[in-house]
């Protein structure tokens, strides 16, 4: 999801490049699901650095829930 939008993987490249167009500070922060494959993450963040995204971020369970 991008902002609570599905989106497929073969379409991500093409909605970050849309997201990120007027913005300064191409910052990203990924928050997998637990069930995912450590190379579905990793394709996410190549994906993303190819898009143009400065900076990636991982969210993992503890700072979802603010411990």
């Amino acid at each position: 999801k991008i902002n609570q939008k599905e989106v497929e993987l073969r379409f991500l490249g093409n909605e970050l490049q849309e997201v990120f167009k007027t913005r300064n500070e191409r910052t990203m922060f990924v928050q997998a699901d637990p069930e995912l494959l450590y190379k579905d993450v990793v394709e996410v963040i190549d994906v993303a650095k190819g898009a143009g995204v400065d900076k990636i971020g991982l969210m993992t369970e503890q700072i979802s829930a603010g411990k």
